[in-house]
Order: C-alpha cells, then sequence, then structure tokens
C-alpha cells in the first residue's frame, strides 16, 4: 500500500528482457537506506518487488501483464520514475490510498500555467467516468493529485511547483503517456452497484 507521496525520482540504469519478463535496474537514492530484498516499491504508480541491489542500484522484475497495461513497457535507459517505498504502519497518511495497481494509460492533452499553478488535462475513458468526481483523488504516474475539473472525456488536475520540482510530471509534454490509479473506494462502490439488483422497482415491489 501505498499514499502516492513521491520519496524520490530516479533514472533507469538498464532494462534486460528474461523471458516474459523485464529486469530493470534504477538508480538507488540516498533516502531508500532500508531496501531490502522482497520489499514493494512503487515505481511510477507499479508496485513492484525489489530482488537485488548494492549501493548504487536496485532491480525490479515486470511481467509480461505489467508491461502491456503500463507505460513500463516503453521503459528505456535513463527513464525518470517516480519512487515511493510501501507505506509503514503508524506513518503519516499524507495522499490518499494508493494500491500501485494501473487501471489505465492515458495521454496528456494540454498544459497551462498561471502564477504558481500548473494545470495538466488528460483524456479520460468514458467506461472511467463514473470513477472520478470533482475535489476527489487520482495517482497520475505515482502522484496522489486531486480532480480539478472534470469533463466527458477529459479531467484536470492542478499542481504546485513543489510537486513539479520532485515528481517527472514537469518532463511531460502533450502526447506523453501516463499511469492512472482511480480510488480505490470509488472502484469498490461501482462494483458493488453492478453486482446489485437494487433498483427502483425492486423497492416498490417490496413494498417501499
Amino acid at each position: 500500500m501505498f499514499t502516492g507521496i513521491i520519496q524520490a525520482t530516479a533514472k533507469i540504469l538498464r532494462v534486460v528482457p528474461y523471458g516474459g519478463v523485464r529486469k530493470v535496474s534504477i538508480q538507488r537514492p540516498a533516502v531508500f537506506s532500508e531496501l531490502r530484498e522482497g520489499a514493494s516499491i512503487a515505481c511510477d504508480g507499479i508496485c513492484l518487488t525489489v530482488t537485488g541491489f548494492n549501493q548504487a542500484s536496485f532491480e525490479v522484475e515486470v511481467m509480461a501483464e505489467t508491461l502491456a497495461k503500463s507505460t513500463a513497457g516503453a521503459w528505456n535507459t535513463n527513464t525518470l520514475l517516480n519512487l515511493e517505498p510501501a507505506l509503514k504502519l503508524g506513518e503519516r497518511l499524507d495522499g490518499h490510498w494508493v494500491q500501485g495497481h494501473i487501471d489505465r494509460v492515458t495521454k496528456l492533452l494540454e498544459t497551462s500555467t498561471k502564477a504558481d499553478t500548473t494545470r495538466l488535462r488528460f483524456s479520460l475513458d468514458s467506461r472511467d467516468r463514473e470513477l472520478l468526481v470533482l475535489q476527489g483523488s487520482i495517482a497520475v504516474n505515482g502522484v496522489s493529485l486531486t480532480v480539478s475539473e472534470l469533463g466527458p472525456s477529459s479531467f484536470c488536475v492542478a499542481l504546485i511547483s513543489h510537486t513539479l520540482k520532485h515528481t517527472n510530471l514537469s518532463q511531460l509534454v502533450p502526447g506523453a503517456a501516463v499511469n492512472l490509479e482511480y480510488d480505490v473506494l470509488g472502484k469498490y462502490i461501482r462494483a458493488l452497484h453492478q453486482s446489485s439488483s437494487l433498483s427502483l422497482e425492486s423497492l416498490h415491489e417490496k413494498g417501499f
């Protein structure tokens, strides 16, 4: 489990195909002093397991399904990633609940800046429209953000200078692909609604 508060950014050192997976070696940030094999790290919002490490780098393996359903399939040497270690019990929850399971890859449509705020507009799949609400949470490349505008086919988030400085979102240009993870609460509510037989007609039949 993660919070969407990025601890560091780091570049990929190498990507090596290995059977149906890819082994990815990533620079080890100084703040990752408690790294261990088997630990979970969110890399651009994708929950991955540390399979090895040394003082300068750590390694993860990316499965074929993850490569197909996220931006990981396009990762190359020098790709800059947002990194967040798994949340520890008792730590502050400054963002929102993020699982590290990518729901959709979408593209940046446009950017605009006014004063110290940068707005990013992303394309929104019509199937996902009901998973977003104004002022609700969404993770973009693993970054916990608030939906500031919501339309039928796009949504906006507003970034302060701190977020731009400490994440890779500052490098995005129109057309760039990003990982999206919708709020898990919204996904559970939709699943319950879709599986429920409750309707006005059924309530009337039961005397309500």
